[in-house]
């Protein structure tokens, strides 16, 4: 049975957490349109009820971030409620407390400026959500899981970072908690606002390789690959901090989830092994 409540355009389909959405979408019969960001048209008039506009750029692709801004601008000329996807990397390293959405934003390179600038474009739209994302991991392309896997695979010895701590995010967990918004959204307008959205159980990227090495080793043969820790190792090129989803839990209700069982959950998909 098809649902009346509310429709989708889905900017960015082609992306990790994009894709994921458009799946969920369509399981649950919700009418959506799927759109890659550099696409540029006019939007015609779905038949369900009220839209939603879910922007949803990758954090590992720059270029994106141009995108974003021409659909919020489309967004805001035909007044389209819009949530965009942000990230915790928007928060630099000086402590361990996990950030909150009152936090001021405190982070010095390229990425960290481009969301800047699209969370205020994002904010000139009465009705907008901002989703700032944990350290997000899909095992698809530019994603920091899939890194350390291809390096694991090349190294017999690979030196990881253990100091600097994150919330591993799975993009489909966060694809969930965007549907999970909308359902809300369409039937209340005291919703509007910022949001942390990451994994439950914050670890370091050694943590992180170790349960990625433990779990891929079921699929293939790693040979004697060791794993070696110092704060220096590799660490994701695009770091999000630890972040605080108390804000999200009491205006949704929404708990987010531990992330082993969606790297489990993923890798099997990553290797294609049937559930």
């Amino acid at each position: 049975m098809t649902h009346h409540r509310f429709s989708t355009y889905v900017i960015g389909a082609e992306r990790p957490v994009g894709h994921f959405l458009t799946r969920l979408l369509a399981a649950e019969s919700y009418l959506y349109k799927a759109i890659n960001l550099e696409v540029r048209e006019r939007l015609a008039p779905q038949a369900g009820g009220r839209p939603f506009m879910v922007i949803t750029p990758s954090m590992q692709r720059i270029e994106d971030f141009a995108h974003v801004m021409h659909w919020l601008e489309v967004a805001k000329e035909d007044d389209i409620p819009v949530i965009v996807l942000s990230s915790l990397a928007l928060f630099g390293d000086a402590d361990e407390r996990a950030k909150t959405e009152q936090d001021d934003i405190n982070a010095e390179h390229e990425l960290a400026d481009a969301l800047l600038v699209i969370e205020q474009a994002a904010r000139e739209h009465s009705r907008h959500i901002i989703v700032r994302q944990g350290q997000t991991f899909s095992m698809m392309a530019d994603d920091f899981a899939t890194d350390i896997l291809t390096q694991i695979r090349t190294k017999p010895a690979l030196d990881l970072d253990n100091e600097h701590r994150f919330n591993p995010t799975a993009a489909d967990d966060v694809a969930q908690v965007l549907l999970a918004i909308m359902k809300q959204a369409a039937c209340s307008e005291d919703v509007w606002g910022t949001y942390h959205c990451c994994g439950v159980e914050p670890i370091t990227t050694y943590g992180f390789a170790e349960a990625l090495l433990s779990e891929a080793r079921q699929y293939e043969d790693l040979g004697e690959v060791t794993l070696t820790s110092s704060t220096s190792g590799f660490m994701p090129a695009v770091w999000a901090p630890v972040g605080d989803n108390t804000h999200l839990f009491h205006t949704f209700g929404i708990r987010t989830k531990p992330w082993r069982k969606a790297l489990s959950r993923l890798l099997k998909h990553y290797y294609r092994v049937d559930s």
